[in-house]
């Protein structure tokens, strides 16, 4: 499970605390900006008839997204990025008719070889706070 907090280090480490109280968790690792690689994933089905399905290709190779599904008069995308490529793709993709949307929150791994179980005991903090939510 990925948790991302925006704080500085007192509150971080009530929040390390209260985590450590639950039986379920084994292990918390932090992981901040500069050693972690971070996306958000969303899959966005936009209107697309005969007329203005080019363009909307056209949108999804400009961002490398991928089209997922395709119908008579609409195309399901998903992207993956940061938050801000995911509203800049919404804000390119708005003008044709946005149908039905969902996003997933920030998901996070360590940079490199090492995984989480060779880590450190840390809380887990990515600074995102459009995150948050």
């Amino acid at each position: 499970m990925t948790i991302v907090v925006n704080v500085d280090e007192s509150p971080l480490e009530q929040v390390t605390k209260q985590l450590n109280k639950l039986i379920e968790v084994i292990k918390i690792v932090e992981l901040d900006g500069s050693s972690s690689i971070t996306r958000e994933l969303m899959l966005v089905k936009v209107k697309a008839d005969a007329q203005t399905r080019g363009a909307v290709l056209d949108a999804v190779q400009l961002f490398r997204a991928k089209v997922v599904d395709v119908a008579p008069d609409a195309i399901t995308i998903r992207v993956t990025g940061n938050a801000d490529k995911l509203g800049d793709v919404l804000r390119v993709l708005e003008p044709f008719g946005i149908r039905e949307l969902v996003q997933s929150g920030m998901v996070a791994i360590g940079r490199g070889s090492r995984s989480i179980s060779e880590r450190s005991l840390r809380p887990v903090a990515v600074p995102a706070p459009a995150a948050i939510g």
